[in-house]
């Protein structure tokens, strides 16, 4: 050890670090993929309240409640589709319970639940407004498009899908990385 202000001690130049073990990759992995996976969900979370905002005055229609301030906000139908999509926030539990305890399975399930309840209605969105997209781009006066606010409601939906579609396939991507770092590895035992 170097004494303050000292010469420094013969063979401490500070490469003797080659000899100390390393933290293995895998847990490198699973600690950065772990923080992104939170974060995608954390989106994911914003999006569903974005959805559920939308669908708000359908679902109180729906209860017979009626508020006298939503009667001036004129939103198109639900499609199925975003009906469809707000089942997805059910799979994020399992993903928060994986990740507490590094468990390969409730992970599977929120790769697979994501995928059908999250990322095939979406697909299914863009099929449905492919039209009313068309629609906006060839019309030469703004009139024939839905507006909400002044703003083309297919416009917002489309930066709906493309944001919620990316969100999806960043958390999908953290998770796989995530059951290839926790699964364990098969290979020859070395004897």
């Amino acid at each position: 050890m170097a004494a303050r202000g000292g010469a420094r001690a013969k063979g401490t130049d500070g490469n003797d670090f080659s000899h100390r073990e390393k933290v293995a990759s895998h847990y490198q992995i699973s600690s950065v993929n772990k923080r992104r996976l939170k974060v995608s969900i954390f989106f994911h979370l914003l999006l569903f309240v974005f959805v559920l905002l939308k669908l708000s005055t359908e679902i109180l229609n729906y209860f017979q409640i009626s508020l006298k301030n939503l009667h001036n906000i004129t939103l198109p139908k639900p499609a199925l589709w975003e009906w469809l999509w707000l089942s997805s926030i059910l799979f994020t539990i399992p993903a928060y319970l994986a990740l507490r305890k590094n468990y390969v399975t409730p992970l599977k399930i929120y790769i697979g639940g994501t995928f059908v309840s999250g990322i095939c209605p979406l697909i299914s969105a863009i099929i449905y407004h492919s039209g009313d997209l068309k629609v906006f781009f060839m019309a030469e006066k703004a009139d024939k498009v839905e507006k909400f606010y002044g703003i083309p409601i297919v416009l917002i939906l489309s930066v709906f899908v493309a944001v919620t579609f990316l969100v999806h396939s960043l958390s999908l991507m953290f998770a796989n990385n995530l059951v290839d770092a926790w699964t364990p590895k098969k290979g020859k035992k070395k004897m």
